[in-house]
């Protein structure tokens, strides 16, 4: 019995044993699987988060972006032109202050800006929002202001506008200077301008205000004034130049002319003289040298043709000293009051022979004759070294007479490139002449001309080692030997 129940209370003490094992085992088992439970809980519950911040993230940035794109902001318009875009709306008062101080403490003048800036509403981007200096720099380019200003009328005419009353003053002072500034300042006794000058104030806007130096550049060379000229006896493009007061490059330009040309007399020459807006009138009392006209006696013989002359002895000029108050306007002398004179040095008479018999018909008389009497011939017509010599070359002193061979119409006198100076008669039946290397020409082209008349001077013009005629006779335009026909009937 008491093993019995030994026995008993062994299974059961291993029955309850068995229990609380397995009850410690659920124990054991339970929070396990709550934990896992939990952890796939926080897992979800983080993974939402962090979609939820992708979203919100994602939102954030669209929403910033279209900030950028999308903000309120002004476009700063000028008539129908954007400068910029900004955000403030005040910013564009501030500047236009800043500016009108600028431009008051410039002139010292009060300002009234003109220019009509306009506010609009608008979106931009931030990189598209102009900074306060930015507006400034645009705004100050654009910008149009009146100020009072000081224009300069010349005979009731505007001429030009400039900033301040000095400033006008001064245009006209160095405008004066530039027509005395060669003038020895103790020589002068009275400066003026021919044209009524007035200085007045007036309202003006900055585009119509003159650079100073560029409006006395303005004046001084003013407007070309269109003119003609008719030459006379040694005239020449350069001393045209000269009396005119012009710039031979200009005269020359005017003229579509090399200024190796021969002018004729009666030529008619195209002068743009200029005509400043303002011209000047200088009074100097002055002493100088002037040559004394010498006089000219003529002799006159039966020997020559009523229409030469010699000079047989040269005159000389005399020259007085002067003392003498002279009125010159841009330069030049328009009067001239002699105060005193003094013979330095008496004039020379100068004598020249004339002809008195009749010339020769001034038609080809069908004989040449030796166009350079006295000349000894250095280069014969034919062949010679490096060609063929197309005339004959006739050597005498510079200035030497050279003589039409025969009567005619002288069909070219001018510049003819390597042949220089040269003049070519046409004599009738088919026949011409050629004269070439001259150093001056005393015909004209049309001009009718008896054999025998001084037609130019030798020279050495043109492609031309020394002082020579090159004489050539030409039979329907073809060369033939001028040797041939010198001193013969051709005709």
């Amino acid at each position: 019995m008491k093993d019995r129940n030994l026995s008993f209370i062994m299974n059961n003490k291993n029955s309850n044993n068995t229990v609380f094992l397995q009850l410690d085992e659920k124990k054991d088992r339970q929070p396990h699987r709550i934990t896992k439970r939990v952890k796939g809980t926080i897992a979800l519950f983080l993974v939402t988060i962090m979609i939820l911040s992708l979203i919100y993230a994602s939102d954030y940035l669209k929403t910033h972006e279209n900030n950028v794109y999308a903000t309120d902001s002004y476009s700063i318009m000028s008539g129908e032109n954007e400068l910029c875009r900004v955000r403030d709306p005040e910013l564009l008062d501030k500047v236009l202050k800043k500016i009108d101080k600028e431009l008051e403490r410039k002139f010292n003048h009060e300002i009234k800006i003109e220019s009509k800036f306009d506010l609009v509403a608008s979106k931009a981007k931030d990189k598209e929002i102009a900074s306060e200096d930015q507006l400034y720099q645009l705004v100050k380019s654009n910008i149009v202001y009146s100020i009072m200003a000081y224009q300069i009328n010349v005979n009731g005419e505007k001429i030009g506008i400039v900033n301040s009353e000095y400033e006008a003053q001064s245009v006209i002072e160095e405008v004066k200077n530039y027509f005395t500034k060669n003038y020895d300042k103790e020589t002068l006794l009275e400066v003026t301008t021919v044209e009524d000058i007035e200085i007045k104030q007036v309202k003006a806007t900055n585009a119509e205000i003159q650079d100073k130096d560029k409006l006395i550049e303005y004046i001084i060379k003013g407007t070309n004034e269109e003119k003609k000229y008719i030459v006379e006896k040694g005239d020449s493009f350069w001393s045209i130049a000269e009396h005119f007061n012009m710039d031979l490059e200009e005269l020359l330009l005017a003229n579509s002319a090399s200024g190796d040309e021969i002018l004729q007399i009666g030529d008619e020459v195209n002068l743009i003289v200029p005509k400043p807006f303002i011209n000047v009138q200088v009074k100097r009392k002055v002493t100088l040298e002037e040559k004394m006209p010498y006089e000219t006696e003529y002799t006159y013989v039966s020997y020559m043709y009523n229409d030469e002359e010699i000079v047989t002895k040269k005159g000389k000029y005399g020259i007085s000293e002067v003392e003498a108050i002279v009125t010159e306007q841009n330069g030049i002398v328009v009067a001239k009051e002699i105060l005193s004179e003094k013979v330095i040095t008496e004039p020379v008479k100068q004598v020249v022979t004339v002809g008195t018999q009749d010339p020769p018909p001034k038609q080809g008389t069908g004989y040449f004759i030796n166009p350079l009497p006295g000349s000894m011939i250095t280069s014969r017509f034919g062949s010679r070294a490096g060609g063929f010599h197309l005339g004959q070359d006739m050597a005498k002193p510079t200035g030497s007479s050279i003589k039409a061979a025969d009567g005619g119409t002288v069909i070219f006198a001018g510049w003819s490139g390597t042949y220089g100076y040269m003049v070519d008669i046409d004599h009738g039946g088919g026949f011409t002449t050629r004269y070439a290397h001259c150093s001056e020409i005393y015909v004209s082209v049309g001009e009718k001309v008896y054999q025998g008349k001084i037609i130019a001077a030798v020279g050495s013009t043109g492609l031309a080692s020394g002082p020579h005629l090159h004489f050539e006779v030409r039979k329907y335009g073809s060369v033939v030997n001028p040797a041939s026909y010198i001193g013969t009937q051709y005709r």
